[in-house]
């Protein structure tokens, strides 16, 4: 009985050392594994580190010991990261994103402006007014009219070439949008697919560390086309909000459709159903501008709602689309003071809308700004004296015409105000103190849009800065380090051969034990 009790004693003790060796031979190598995966995907981007989290296993009791320890266990595998970090780094890379889209589509803008240049619309005003002198300098020679006619139709011919770029850089501006909120819905769509598949691998008991890498990377993605509102659950869902409204209910699975307004007229709304131009486009009730983001209200009830998109790629086009349609009324502004200030002198003060100038499309002055066709058929028949029936060589209508050009006009540019300040005896305008002449009128176009730009390049750079010292921290956290890794690998490796080592020395002892003491 007592060699009996002597032998399973201490057998038991050789054979819990065994399960410790053991256990430190499974902790080594999943530690081992662990930094293998974290330097395979050191270049993976969007990585976060990854580092076994090891505990002390329950002690047992030994009566007359005490508590004996009984090795190490493995309690999962956790992801390196600051969320903090990664929230501010979502909201710099949004900013710096808006002002981005914003440059770049004010910089077509400017290139559609041409100013200042050699050949721009300037030029082709100053060509205008110095044809007017000429034929002044010359009131019977119809070469001189000629001239002033063809300078006429070259002036109206570069302001419709502008509006039509501008107008290109609108519809350009507005594609972007749409493809961007097109895209915004389809990263929302894999969010929720994302949140489901990190449901399931809790309900699994599985630690879902490249999921969870997955998301962070895809909410980093979906921050540079708007600002967001991140929270997450116990699961490691996410459920992200736009201003005040949920576009991802991480919970629910719930995820809302954006879509863009196209048009608007008489209180009739066309919109891109999630932002998608290959698809028809959809009427609906409500009075909405053109570039708005609006969702349905929950419930299909038709009734919609505007989205507040204050950053990111969509609210950097947003705002661009809106600066581009106010210079966009700007120049048709600028058009229509053109035609309607020489008109009123060509014509005495008659007709606003006709004489030299014509507008065919009062919705669009600066596209549709043309020469009478009168003068371009016969360039002879300009009036160039005073009157109904000019002395020879009066000269008085077409200096008149180049003067006018000089007047400094209050803007936005109103018929009857023209009219009220146009003084039929001299054929010249009152000047308001606070007036821009023609060329001081497109120059201010210029000028306030090559302001936002740089406003807008400044702030890119600013916040390319910011999200860079951001991003750095991050990696600090997150990123792998492949000395440290490697200073891992070879403790891993030591801690591994060392438990290797006591199993060698513990089957020994078995073997002295079982086989050579004939206990």
């Amino acid at each position: 009985f007592t060699l009996l009790f002597f032998r399973r004693t201490f057998m038991s003790g050789l054979f819990g050392t065994l399960n410790t060796a053991r256990s430190g031979l499974d902790a080594n190598q999943i530690g081992l594994q662990t930094s293998s995966h974290n330097i395979a995907n050191t270049n993976t981007e969007g990585y976060s580190r990854q580092r076994v989290d090891l505990s002390t296993k329950i002690p047992y009791a030994k009566a007359g010991v005490g508590l004996i320890g009984s090795g190490v266990q493995a309690d999962g595998i956790s992801r390196i990261v600051d969320d903090f970090v990664r929230s501010q780094v979502r909201d710099s890379n949004s900013d710096y994103n808006s002002n981005v889209q914003k440059s770049d589509v004010l910089a077509l803008l400017e290139n559609a402006l041409h100013e200042p240049s050699d050949d721009g619309l300037i030029t082709q005003l100053n060509n205008f007014a110095d044809s007017l002198q000429k034929l002044a300098d010359n009131p019977e020679l119809d070469t001189a009219k000629t001239n002033s006619v063809q300078m006429g139709i070259a002036l109206a011919s570069y302001i419709q070439q502008t509006a039509r770029q501008v107008s290109q850089v609108s519809t350009d501006t507005r594609s972007s949008l749409a493809k961007t909120v097109l895209d915004f819905n389809e990263k929302a769509e894999q969010l929720v697919n994302l949140n489901q598949q990190l449901y399931d691998s809790h309900l699994s008991d599985e630690q879902p560390n490249d999921l969870l890498d997955q998301r962070d990377s895809l909410l980093k993605d979906m921050s540079a086309e708007s600002n967001l509102t991140v929270s997450f659950d116990k699961y490691g869902r996410a459920s992200l909000s736009v201003g005040d409204h949920v576009i991802v209910d991480g919970k629910e699975g719930v995820q809302t459709k954006l879509n863009v307004v196209v048009s608007n007229s008489e209180g009739k709304t066309q919109i891109l159903p999630n932002g998608d131009e290959t698809q028809p486009k959809q009427t609906i009730d409500g009075d909405f501008t053109v570039g708005d983001i609006i969702f349905e209200t929950a419930g299909g009830s038709g009734e919609y709602n505007k989205l507040a998109v204050k950053s990111g790629s969509i609210g950097g086009l947003q705002e661009s689309l809106a600066e581009v349609e106010s210079h966009r009324a700007e120049l048709n502004d600028f058009a229509k003071g053109v035609v309607e200030i020489e008109n009123i002198v060509y014509s005495d003060g008659q007709t606003p809308d006709s004489g030299f100038f014509e507008i065919t499309d009062p919705g669009d002055p600066a596209l549709s700004i043309k020469i009478n066709d009168d003068l371009v058929a016969d360039p002879g028949k300009m009036k160039v004296g005073t009157g109904d029936d000019p002395a020879e060589g009066d000269n008085g209508r077409a200096l008149a015409m180049a003067k006018a050009l000089k007047s400094k006009l209050d803007y936005p540019v109103d018929t009857d105000n023209l009219l009220a300040n146009y003084n039929k005896d001299t054929l010249t305008f009152n000047n308001s103190k606070e007036g821009l002449t023609i060329p001081g009128a497109y120059n201010s176009i210029v000028t306030k849009n090559g302001i936002s730009k740089q406003k807008a390049d400044n702030m890119a750079s600013a916040q390319l800065s910011a999200l860079n010292q951001l991003e750095y921290k991050d990696q600090a956290a997150s990123g792998v380090n492949l000395n440290e890794e490697m200073s891992d690998v070879i403790r891993f490796q030591q801690g591994f051969q060392a438990n290797a080592k006591l199993l060698n020395v513990v089957s020994e002892m078995l073997d002295t034990l079982i086989n050579r003491t004939g206990v």
